[in-house]
């Protein structure tokens, strides 16, 4: 008798640690697979032998919010790169007859920032887009670079009401920055966050990173020096 408790014993002081060690373990097992989903991961990269820019995502902690980022090489300075993203602004504003963007305002420009009012053609049945943006630029004499930061804008008094004509984006977020590199290249890294919502992950990539590569050759077709890429 006394060697069946002994036996009966053993056996539940053994069930105590299985089940002790399985709750210390779970909580940091969930802690690992939460802060794997937060860790960037390649998407896509350029087929060539010597990459040219390589795209990458991750899930913000704590938030909704996806970001995508392409990170490449630009032929040319970080400041040839920032004043051509500024110009490309400024052309897209002064394009009366943008069938892309009916409306691409500049509502206010300082030498540190510009605030944007934009509404963008869609295809039916869906409502046309307008988003409102304001833009902050950035140096870090530190390490030569220079970049902008980009938020929505919809607080400023001069943002017109909502209007049942059109689908207001907002949440609209991103950056570039590009700091100095090998020889006569520059690193540029374009990132962006948004909310999904409920469109399929398959869409979404195809869509962000078509984005991202078309900006990526604008600002290299634009502050490129000759025999670029």
């Amino acid at each position: 008798m006394n060697n069946r408790i002994a036996t009966a014993s053993h056996f539940l002081f053994l069930l105590l640690i299985i089940f002790s060690c399985h709750s210390c373990t779970s909580p940091r097992d969930k802690s690992i697979k939460e802060w794997k989903k937060h860790e960037w991961k390649i998407v896509k990269a350029d087929k060539s032998d010597d990459p040219t820019w390589v795209i990458s995502t991750r899930k913000i902690f704590d938030t909704n919010f996806l970001e995508y980022k392409i990170e490449g090489g630009i032929r040319s300075s970080p400041k040839a790169c920032m004043s051509s993203f500024k110009q490309d602004i400024y052309n897209l504003a002064s394009d009366s007859n943008s069938k892309k963007f009916p409306t691409y305002e500049i509502v206010r420009a300082s030498k540190d920032s510009l605030l944007t009012y934009v509404i963008h053609n869609e295809p039916f049945p869906f409502k046309d887009t307008e988003m409102s943006v304001r833009y902050f630029f950035f140096q870090d004499s530190e390490n030569s670079a220079e970049g902008v930061n980009w938020q929505e804008g919809w607080e400023d008094a001069s943002v017109p009401p909502p209007s049942k004509k059109l689908s207001r984006i907002q949440v609209f977020r991103g950056s570039w920055k590009f700091s100095p590199g090998a020889g006569s290249h520059c690193k540029a890294i374009n990132s962006v966050q948004f909310d999904a919502k409920k469109m399929p992950h398959w869409l979404v990539n195809k869509m962000v990173v078509k984005f991202l590569v078309e900006g990526l050759e604008k600002i290299r077709k634009m502050a490129c020096v000759p025999d670029s890429f």
